[in-house]
C-alpha cells in the first residue's frame, strides 16, 4: 500500500510543474479504470457495481504561443503586462487556449453488458487569437494604420448535468456508449463570425479612413457579474457518442465525439456594435468651443463609424472534440494505444495531435507513459498517467508532458493535468477473490 502512496505522491507533484502540454491524451489513456474518462470517452465498462465521484475530480489544459514572463512583469510588489514587449514577441497571429474541467458529482452502476451513469460537471472554455497588429496598438496606441481582420476570441462557462449509457453488443465485440447532457449557461463573450475592423491614418494630414464588418462582440453576464450562478438561465443540449470495436484478442478501435451541442444565450446579454463602413472619413474636430472635448470627439466618431448596444439573444456551438484510437494488448497486461485527437474549435483553427501510449493494467490498478506531438506548441512531449486501489478509494492522475520537472513557472505556457478521488464498491471478482486481487496489484505495481 505503501507503494501506491508514493507512486501516487510522485505524478501530484509532476503536474504542478509540468509544461507545454498536449490536450488530455494521458488521461484518455485510463479508460474504464476511472469514470471520468467519459469527458473523453463516453465508453464505460466499469469494473466495480457502484462508483462514486467526490468533488475532488479536477482537470485543466491551456496552450498558448507567449511564455508568462513575456507579458507579465514585476512593478514593485505587483505584476503588470508588459505591452511593449509582447508586441516584441508577437507572431503574426498568437493563439491561446484554455479547458477547464471540475467534476460536481457522478455516479455510475455496472449493469447487465454496460453501465449507466449520471453527473453533473462545470466547465469552462477559451479560445483566444489576436494578432501583431492588435498588441502594436496595445503598446503604441492609435499611432498608424491597422487592420483587426485575424482576431477572434470565444469564451463559454457553463454547468451540465446529464445521463449516459453504454450498452455491449455481440458478444461484447462492439460497446456503443451514449451521453445526453442538459446545459446552463453562466457566461460567455465572442466576436462575430468574419469580424473586421481597420483604420487607415494618413501620416502627412492624419485623416482617418475607417471600416468594419461584422463588427460585434455578443456577450452574456459580463455586464452584471455579482449575479452570476452556476446553474444559469441560458439553456442549451449537447450529446456525446461513443463506438468500440474488438477486432479479435488483442485488437480495438474506438472512436468518440464529444459535445456536440448549444447553448441559446438569453439572460444579461449585450451585444456591443460597430456599424457596418466602408471608406468612413474621420476629419477631426474644432477644438475651439468645446465643452467636453471627450464627448466631441464621441460624437465626431460615432458619425463615421457608429457604435450601439444592443441586447439581441444569440446562439452558440460547443467546441466538440474527436478521439480515434487503436489499442493492442501485446499480453494480458501490458497495452499499446496509439491515438489521434481533433478539437474542433468554433472560433479558432487548431491542429490535430497524436500520442502513442503503453499501460500496464493490472486487476484493479494502472499506469503507463505516453508520447505525444502536435497541437499549438509542437514537439515530442512525455506524459505519465497512474489509477491506484486503497481498499474502496481510487486515486488517480495523469499529465502530459515530465520533460519539465522543476522549471521556471514564469518560463511556461502551457499546462495540463487531471487528478482525483473516487469511491468505489462491489468489485466483480469474477473467479478471483478480491483480496489475492489486491495483493497481485501491489506486488505487480
Amino acid at each position: 500500500m505503501k507503494k501506491y502512496i508514493h507512486l501516487f505522491s510522485l505524478l501530484f507533484s509532476l503536474f504542478v510543474y509540468e509544461a507545454k502540454a498536449q490536450d488530455y491524451l494521458s488521461f484518455y489513456n485510463l479508460g474504464d479504470y476511472v469514470m471520468q474518462t467519459q469527458d473523453l470517452s463516453p465508453i464505460l465498462l466499469p469494473k466495480y457495481k457502484v462508483n462514486f465521484g467526490t468533488p475532488l475530480n479536477i482537470g485543466l489544459n491551456l496552450n498558448s504561443e507567449i511564455t508568462i514572463n513575456q507579458f507579465l512583469v514585476e512593478s514593485g510588489n505587483n505584476l503588470k503586462v508588459d505591452f511593449d514587449n509582447l508586441n516584441i514577441v508577437a507572431g503574426e497571429t498568437n493563439i491561446v487556449t484554455s479547458d477547464i474541467v471540475a467534476n460536481i458529482f457522478i455516479l455510475a452502476f455496472k449493469v447487465n453488458k454496460g453501465s449507466i451513469s449520471i453527473f453533473a460537471n462545470a466547465k469552462s472554455n477559451l479560445a483566444w487569437q489576436f494578432s501583431e497588429d492588435f498588441t502594436d496598438i496595445a503598446a503604441n496606441g492609435f499611432g498608424q494604420s491597422f487592420s483587426l481582420s485575424k482576431e477572434n476570441i470565444g469564451f463559454t462557462s457553463y454547468s451540465e448535468i446529464g445521463i449516459g449509457y453504454t450498452r455491449t453488443f455481440l458478444g461484447d465485440k462492439i460497446a456503443v456508449g451514449l451521453r445526453l447532457k442538459t446545459l446552463a449557461g453562466i457566461a460567455h463573450t465572442s466576436l462575430e463570425e468574419n469580424a473586421q475592423f481597420g483604420v487607415d491614418i494618413n501620416s502627412t494630414n492624419f485623416i482617418w479612413t475607417a471600416s468594419a464588418t461584422n463588427a460585434t462582440l455578443n456577450t452574456s453576464g459580463i455586464s452584471d457579474t455579482e449575479n452570476l450562478s452556476l446553474f444559469g438561465n441560458n439553456g442549451g443540449f449537447a450529446m456525446d457518442l461513443g463506438l468500440n470495436y474488438k477486432l479479435n484478442d488483442k485488437l480495438s478501435f474506438e472512436l468518440s465525439i464529444n459535445d456536440l451541442g448549444s447553448i441559446n444565450w438569453e439572460d444579461n446579454v449585450t451585444n456591443y456594435n460597430i456599424e457596418d463602413v466602408n471608406g468612413g472619413v474621420y476629419n477631426g474636430f474644432d477644438f475651439e468651443d468645446s465643452v467636453d472635448i471627450l464627448d466631441e470627439i464621441e460624437d465626431a466618431l460615432n458619425n463615421v463609424i457608429g457604435t450601439t448596444e444592443t441586447n439581441e439573444s444569440f446562439k452558440t456551438n460547443l467546441s466538440s472534440r474527436m478521439f480515434f484510437s487503436t489499442k493492442y494488448k501485446m499480453s494480458k497486461k501490458n497495452v499499446l494505444r496509439a491515438t489521434y485527437f481533433k478539437n474542433n474549435n468554433p472560433y479558432i483553427e487548431t491542429k490535430p495531435r497524436f500520442g502513442l501510449g503503453y499501460n500496464r493494467e493490472l486487476n484493479k490498478s494502472t499506469y503507463g507513459i505516453i508520447a505525444s506531438a502536435g497541437g499549438i506548441n509542437g514537439g515530442l512531449r512525455f506524459g505519465a498517467n497512474l489509477a491506484i486501489q486503497l481498499g474502496i478509494l481510487q486515486l488517480y492522475t495523469a499529465i502530459d508532458d515530465v520533460t519539465n520537472i522543476g522549471g521556471k513557472v514564469q518560463e511556461a505556457n502551457s499546462a495540463n493535468f487531471r487528478f482525483g478521488m473516487n469511491f468505489l464498491f462491489g468489485y466483480n471478482r469474477k473467479s478471483t477473490d478480491s483480496k489475492i486481487d489486491e495483493y497481485k496489484d501491489v506486488k505487480n505495481l
